[in-house]
């Protein structure tokens, strides 16, 4: 028997794309321009590893079916409380700048690219949306503010659909007997409509059946909700060819609205689909490239990329934040950043098969415009966020659970030196004593990863647990550890011993050094009974483990400060000369200071 090529195809397209993000992760590489590359040295061109015409058809079915996972995982990542701040931005990157890009990139593609007219606005339609797969990833690496954040990754979700009808029916307009600008206008609202309503009415259902625990057992939940995104888009799709894509997005959005319990886990799952759809599709879809017409293609495919990151998009971001209360230096950020993704690849493939004379082309075109701006995104972002201060602003989000006394002091030292900090808590007087303080407080039992993630700790780079109870800060932590892969875990106890190997064995260093009578220091800093002050560690300090010094009793450090940096003191912690500590004293100033003088010893 002879070996079937579509099987052998698809698996090694699996390999190579995890392959590539295996590489893209150790070094920290834009994923998507290895499996890029990956693709066109293994296709048929180069190496002939890969065959995609072996698939047939079952390719663009797969391009489908990934699109709906990609494009519901990236809505129900977005957090809509975060969109609600930035609506003015978002609504007029969506339609201003969508408009712009459109007309901009489509007269760079006649100009530059040698596309006929109504194939270049083809292209213009093509190259307006951005891409959640791209984006949302690169935000995790770069970590600016959280309004900024919001901006780019509701734009990159919502975009997708829109731009993605627009595309068809800029085509259906432009093949020989199409209809009319009218009806390809009346066209697009229709596919909008029937896919928001696909998705509103599955979101609608999925949400209600994931909370009914009697229908649904825990282990089919991802898979009620996996049929249900296959069912909204595919109908949608039946009814108005295209117009699942806006099904995938409305419906991840109804989901996240609805609160269906863990929800987490449901990200998660898809968060893992995405990534294996991402790999298989972007290897098959660039193995599938004619060779020839993308070297033809480069010269001009540069030309073009280079004026839609250049001219284009600073344009349409100018025209669409005109107004906005985001600083310059933000606006600066969204306007360089704009990297197109899988959306672009798998509607420009299909519409390559049915354009014989310049559809290889116009693929090859929008291929390139993929690579170049996702390289130029991939390696520049990190930079631009430094050099605009942006990276260094939002530092990495510190999570602290409990709002006592303790808690709030921690949290005002770290937002005082630009740290984000979100504060959680079931006791409603402390959550709202935070709030008058202008800190971000949630309301909720922390061993809830639904209330952990609600807090922001999936992007934590850090998590202090300082409640009274030692057992449910441990608790916390692993958690913190295990579900959210949060680095920096640091509980708070009030026993040595047992408990500080416990926490050691679960990642964990135990917060401030030593154990303490939490519940003592929560009521001393709440009623202003303990004072804070600052103090340089002065040359000659022993070179040794917080854990390990003579700490006074009295004296609490709370927070490091190491450069321009800030961070919570635990007990792995060594303390440099120049360094600033940050302590709660309930001594008098002379005491605190003999006591502080008493540390210049050898350690205990």
């Amino acid at each position: 028997m002879h070996p079937d090529p579509a099987l052998l195809t698809a698996s090694l397209a699996v390999g190579l794309g995890i392959l590539a993000q295996l590489l893209a992760h150790r070094y920290r590489l834009p994923a998507l321009v290895l499996l890029l590359v990956f693709g066109v040295l293994a296709g048929p061109g180069v190496l002939g590893l890969l065959r995609p015409a072996a698939l047939g058809g079952g390719l663009f079915l797969l391009v489908k079916l990934a699109v709906a996972i990609v494009l519901f995982e990236g809505a129900l990542a977005l957090r809509l409380e975060d969109v609600r701040g930035a609506l003015y931005e978002v609504r007029r990157l969506v339609t201003l700048g969508a408009a712009v890009t459109w007309l901009g990139a489509g007269l760079a593609a006649w100009g530059l690219g040698g596309l006929s007219p109504p194939v270049a606005a083809l292209f213009g339609a093509l190259v307006v949306v951005t891409g959640p797969t791209v984006v949302q990833p690169m935000l995790k690496r770069i970590l600016v503010p959280r309004r900024l954040k919001a901006v780019l990754e509701a734009e990159a979700i919502l975009i997708d659909p829109i731009g993605a009808i627009l595309a068809v029916a800029v085509y259906e307009a432009i093949l020989p007997g199409g209809g009319s600008p009218a009806q390809a206008a009346l066209a697009y609202l229709a596919r909008l409509a029937v896919g928001g309503a696909a998705g509103l009415f599955f979101g609608l259902l999925v949400s209600w059946l994931l909370r009914q625990p009697r229908w649904v057992a825990l282990e089919l939940r991802n898979l009620v909700a996996l049929a249900g995104v296959f069912l909204a888009f595919g109908l949608a799709d039946a009814v108005l060819t295209e117009s699942g894509i806006m099904a995938a997005v409305v419906m991840g959005l109804v989901v996240q609205r609805r609160a269906i319990p863990e929800e987490h886990r449901l990200r998660r799952f898809k968060e893992q689909l995405t990534l294996l759809a991402i790999s298989l599709l972007f290897v098959l879809l660039a193995a599938a490239l004619p060779l020839d017409t993308l070297a033809a293609a480069l010269g001009p495919g540069v030309l073009v990329a280079l004026a839609l990151v250049l001219v284009v998009r600073p344009l349409a971001v100018a025209a669409s934040l005109a107004g906005s209360g985001l600083p310059l230096r933000e606006r600066l950020f969204v306007a360089a950043l704009a990297p197109r993704g899988i959306v672009a690849a798998s509607v420009a493939s299909l519409f390559a098969l049915t354009l014989p004379q310049e559809g290889a082309r116009l693929l090859a075109l929008v291929f390139l415009t993929i690579f170049l701006t996702v390289t130029l995104a991939g390696f520049g972002a990190p930079v631009l966020a430094r050099l605009l201060g942006l990276a260094e602003a939002a530092g990495r989000r510190v999570v602290i659970v409990g709002a006592g006394g303790v808690g709030r002091t921690v949290a005002r030292l770290l937002v005082q030196h630009g740290r984000p900090v979100a504060l959680v808590d079931r006791n409603l007087p402390h959550v709202r004593a935070a709030r008058r303080e202008k800190l971000f407080a949630v309301a909720g039992d922390a061993l809830d990863e639904d209330v952990l993630e609600a807090a922001g700790a999936d992007e934590a780079g850090t998590l202090l647990a300082v409640t009274p109870n030692p057992e449910v800060n441990l608790l916390v932590a692993q958690i913190g550890r295990e579900v959210f892969g949060i680095a920096r875990v640091h509980p708070a106890l009030e026993e040595a011993g047992a408990p500080e190997e416990i926490a050691r064995q679960a990642g964990a260093e135990p917060a401030f050094g030593r154990p303490l009578d939490l519940e003592d220091w929560d009521h001393a800093l709440a009623r202003r009974r303990a004072r804070v002050f600052e103090w340089t560690v002065p040359e000659g300090f022993p070179e040794a483990p917080v854990g390990a010094l003579a700490l006074p009793e009295g004296l609490l450090p709370l927070v490091r400060g190491k450069g321009e940096g800030v961070e919570v003191v635990h007990a792995g912690q060594t303390w440099a000369p120049g360094e600033r500590i940050y302590w709660a004293s309930r001594l008098a100033q002379r005491e605190a200071e003999a006591a502080l003088a008493g540390l210049l010893a050898a350690p205990a």
